[in-house]
């Protein structure tokens, strides 16, 4: 799992740790269980904490651990970058 978070991070720099859990953990849910948009990423990070939480913390320990071995920047906004970015970074 831990490369696989690697990879979304990469393919899609900016993502944020809820949408990393939905995309590991999506064969694991029935469609209809899950709403894949919200209006904002604290609420869906809160319904996957309430709903799911054993992919939800599985996913924060992968994405700590992506962190503490330097391969990822989490920034104040909550997105993801790979370390060493170079493209733009949404601080919004």
């Amino acid at each position: 799992m831990f490369s696989d978070a690697y990879t979304l991070v990469w393919k899609h720099p900016g993502i944020t740790t809820p949408l990393i859990c939905l995309a590991l953990h999506q064969d694991e849910w029935a469609p209809q269980e899950i709403r894949p948009t919200h209006p904002e990423p604290s609420k869906l990070a809160g319904w996957l904490m309430k709903n799911y939480p054993q992919y939800w913390e599985t996913t924060c320990k992968v994405v700590d651990r992506l962190i503490e071995d330097g391969k990822v920047v989490f920034m104040d906004n909550g997105k993801i970058y790979p370390m060493g970015y170079q493209g733009e970074i949404d601080n919004g």
